[in-house]
């Protein structure tokens, strides 16, 4: 449907009003975008050319545009859990976003304790539904850390690709993180 705004067709708009939200012409877009000819970002705004998840992150991310970036990971389900995006409003505030963590963070807790008590009880011949409640509450941690995240690259100069290598590197050295894919074939020999 043309009217929801989580559809592929209203992506040109999208990348259109975020490249004016953040101040840049559509000569300086096609700079950005390896020097790309100015018509070029004006055929894609104006929905001539087709869309790729890559075009589009590489888009939003010269915009600082994250929850868009979100959004392209919805429409083109590219997540295993893909999600409708943050509204950007949320993010303007570390200070709310902190509080907003916080908050779900304590029903999270609650809701995995309630979980934990579900799958302690849990039979082979007990056909109970999942407790989706205490799920999606769990569930809610995403959107809540994207939320922090953002507000705090906005407002604080996080960078998250730094953060992003730093916990990459922790978590190999914890060896939290997925192996090489030699590793993993040595595993499986």
């Amino acid at each position: 449907m043309a009217n929801n705004p989580y559809n592929l067709d209203n992506l040109p708009e999208f990348l259109h009003i975020e490249r004016k939200r953040a101040r840049l012409t559509q000569f300086q877009m096609g700079k950005l975008l390896g020097n790309k000819v100015q018509a070029y970002v004006s055929n894609i705004e104006n929905g001539l050319i087709t869309l790729t998840p890559d075009l589009c992150i590489k888009w939003f991310e010269k915009c600082g545009a994250y929850e868009h970036i979100d959004l392209v990971h919805y429409l083109f389900r590219l997540h295993p859990t893909p999600a409708a995006p943050i509204d950007p409003a949320l993010n303007e505030s570390a200070s709310s976003a902190v509080i907003n963590m916080v908050h779900q963070l304590e029903e999270a807790l609650q809701a995995t304790k309630h979980l934990a008590k579900w799958l302690v009880n849990d039979r082979p011949a007990r056909k109970d539904e999942l407790p989706m409640a205490d799920i999606k509450q769990i569930f809610d941690l995403i959107p809540a850390n994207k939320m922090l995240i953002y507000s705090l690259v906005r407002n604080h100069g996080l960078k998250m690709n730094e953060l992003a290598d730093r916990w990459t590197r922790k978590a190999l050295v914890d060896q939290v993180a997925m192996a090489k894919q030699e590793e993993r074939q040595a595993i499986l020999v």
